[in-house]
């Protein structure tokens, strides 16, 4: 590893993740997603965001929660989607700083009333990311549409972003689900990055690892692009396998034949 951050100027690994909220990599796709969500939320109102897994529904999110203004909004995350309402409304109330009740419909009350006190005392406007949305079970889901109607559905006091993979878009059409549907006016789907973006996010990752040179060549990037169909999880995978095999030479750069000797390597983790 030593060798390879000496080989390119990193001051640490390019291709982790573990990244600040500042250093992500925002490509137009993902510029656009982070737009209408954002604008949704100001808004008051819900949202679906979809997209294969890998593509970067993550980093969207981060760059949203980082976008919006802590005065005015208070962002929650759950992504334990597979559960009860029981369970759903337990850990809630626990990511809120709420004591959890022993009953389903008690924690509901609570839930609501909370969200309603920060929107009269505080001026604050909750919003719940809900990772993983595709999992959740029916009775959940239905669930949902009761919790963003507040007295008698006149006031929009909660925002609710479902986070999911594509066929989360076909549950959402199902007729037993219209009431929460059509409180969903904002579908937003993420398509894999283009090869121009995944120039600009190699770049961007090894300027921001400490790299001031060009590494990964015009040939590299559309290879890479190929490999791996634009999903930014495979791209990291193989860029950091691409820097390890070009470490163990003697030149600086990435081309497409040690994009191809990479894919080979880790050919498994590709598919």
């Amino acid at each position: 590893m030593r060798a390879l951050l000496t080989r390119f100027g990193l001051s640490r690994a390019a291709f982790t993740k573990e990244l600040e909220a500042e250093e992500l990599f925002t490509a137009p796709s993902h510029a656009d997603a982070i737009a209408r969500l954002r604008t949704a939320i100001e808004m008051k109102t819900s949202a679906t965001l979809t997209g294969d897994s890998g593509v970067g529904k993550t980093c969207v999110l981060r760059a949203l929660q980082r976008d919006l203004n802590p005065a005015r909004f208070r962002v929650t995350y759950l992504h334990h989607a597979n559960v009860s309402p029981r369970d759903f409304y337990r850990q809630l109330s626990m990511v809120l700083g709420l004591e959890p009740k022993a009953q389903p419909s008690a924690m509901f009350r609570q839930i609501q009333k909370h969200v309603e006190d920060l929107a009269d005392e505080q001026k604050i406007h909750p919003v719940i990311f809900l990772d993983e949305a595709q999992l959740m079970p029916f009775s959940m889901l239905e669930q949902l549409h009761l919790l963003l109607n507040f007295r008698m559905d006149s006031k929009a006091f909660l925002s609710l972003v479902l986070v999911g993979l594509p066929e989360l878009k076909e549950r959402l059409g199902r007729n037993i689900l219209e009431s929460l549907s059509t409180r969903l006016p904002t579908r937003v789907h993420l398509e894999p990055l283009k090869a121009e973006e995944i120039a600009g996010y190699l770049r961007h990752r090894m300027k921001n690892a400490g790299c001031a040179q060009e590494v990964f060549s015009e040939d590299a990037v559309l290879a890479v692009r190929e490999a791996s169909g634009g999903i930014l999880r495979k791209v990291d995978v193989l860029a950091q396998r691409c820097l390890e095999i070009a470490a163990r030479g003697k030149g600086g750069l990435v081309d497409g034949s040690i994009v191809m000797a990479a894919v080979r390597e880790c050919a498994e983790t590709l598919r």
